[in-house]
C-alpha cells in the first residue's frame, strides 16, 4: 500500500482519558484527519485500571474500523494516538480488513513487555506489546480485563518471531527477562534494516519517546538519552520508503505541554518523509 492515499485518524486520548491538546496535531498539517471520539467523552483522569481498559476498548474499537475502512478503499492508515496501546485498535483493522501484516516493526525507548506479575507501577502504558502478542495475563483473583479489552477491539494476539523491537534502551527489571525469553527479535538501532525484507509487507508503530530530543521536543514524555535523532529517524523513514506499508501508527507526546507546537511539528515532518 506504500505510495496509497493516506487516511489520518488522531485519537486524543492517553490510556483511556481525554487529553485535548493533541488535536493541535490537525490545525498544524495541511492534511486532513478524522478525529476519533466515542460518543460519551470519557474524563481526563480515571482512576480504576478496568475502567481505563473498558475506555481503551471503547476508543479503540472506533479506531479499528477507521483502519478497516482505509485499507478497503484502498488507503494507507496512519494514526497519532497517546499511547502504544492504540497498536492493539491499528492491529485489529488491519486483520479485519485481511491484511495483517507480516512484519511488525515497533520503535520504542523501552520494552513495552510489562505484564502485572513484573510490573512495579502498574502502569498500562508499559504493557502494550505483551498485549499486542497475548501474554496470559490476569491480575491477582481478577478477570483478564486485558484480554476482554482486546475481544473488545476485535484484535487476535500477533506471532511474537514477527516482531522487531529496536531499541528498547530502557528496560526494567522482570521485563528484560520476559523480553529475552520471548520470541521477540531485539535490535539494536544501526541493525533495523537487517532485520525486515522488502518482501513482506509492514506495520510500523513510532513511539516517539525512542528519540532522544530533550531540547528540541522537550513535550517528549520520557527522555532517555543516547538513542537517535531527529535526523538519524529522517534517514531511516527514508529508507523504509521502499517498503510495503500498510499501517503506521505513532504514539505521541504530551500534548498539554507542547504549547508552542515543537514536538508536532517535528513529528509531521517525519511522517512526510516516510510518507510524502
Amino acid at each position: 500500500m506504500s505510495g496509497a492515499a493516506v487516511r489520518r485518524l488522531l485519537a486524543p486520548y492517553l490510556m483511556g482519558q481525554r487529553r485535548d491538546g493533541l488535536r493541535q496535531v490537525a490545525k498544524l498539517d495541511e492534511h486532513p484527519w478524522t478525529i476519533i471520539a466515542p460518543p460519551e467523552q470519557p474524563p481526563v483522569t480515571i482512576a480504576d485500571k478496568n475502567e481505563q481498559l473498558r475506555s481503551m476498548g471503547t476508543i479503540y474499537a472506533l479506531l479499528a474500523e477507521q483502519v478497516r475502512l482505509a485499507v478497503r478503499t484502498g488507503e494507507l492508515p496512519l494514526s497519532i494516538c497517546g499511547d502504544c496501546v492504540s497498536s492493539i485498535g491499528m492491529l485489529a483493522g488491519l486483520q479485519q480488513a485481511g491484511c495483517e501484516p507480516q512484519r511488525i516493526l515497533w520503535l520504542d525507548a523501552h520494552g513495552d513487555f510489562h505484564t502485572w506479575a513484573t510490573t512495579q507501577t502498574q502502569y498500562l502504558g508499559g504493557m502494550p506489546l505483551a498485549m499486542l502478542v497475548g501474554r496470559p495475563d490476569r491480575r491477582k483473583e481478577q478477570r483478564d480485563s486485558i484480554a476482554a479489552m482486546r475481544a473488545q477491539v476485535g484484535a487476535r494476539p500477533y506471532p511474537e518471531e514477527r516482531i522487531v523491537l529496536s531499541d528498547a534502551r530502557d528496560l526494567d527489571p522482570g521485563e528484560d527477562e520476559a523480553l529475552r525469553a520471548s520470541a521477540i527479535v531485539h535490535s539494536e538501532w544501526d541493525d533495523v534494516l537487517t532485520h525486515l525484507s522488502s518482501g513482506e509487507t509492514l506495520y510500523l508503530h513510532f513511539d516517539t519517546d525512542v528519540l532522544d530530543e530533550s531540547q528540541r521536543m522537550p513535550a517528549l514524555k520520557y527522555h532517555v538519552p543516547n538513542g537517535p535523532g531527529l535526523e538519524q529517524m529522517a534517514a531511516l523513514f527514508e529508507r523504509l520508503r521502499g517498503f510495503p506499508l500498510v499501517g503506521v501508527s505513532v504514539s505521541s507526546w504530551h500534548g498539554e505541554q507542547d504549547s508552542g507546537g515543537q514536538a508536532a511539528r517535528a513529528c509531521l515532518d517525519l511522517l512526510r518523509v516516510l510518507l510524502p
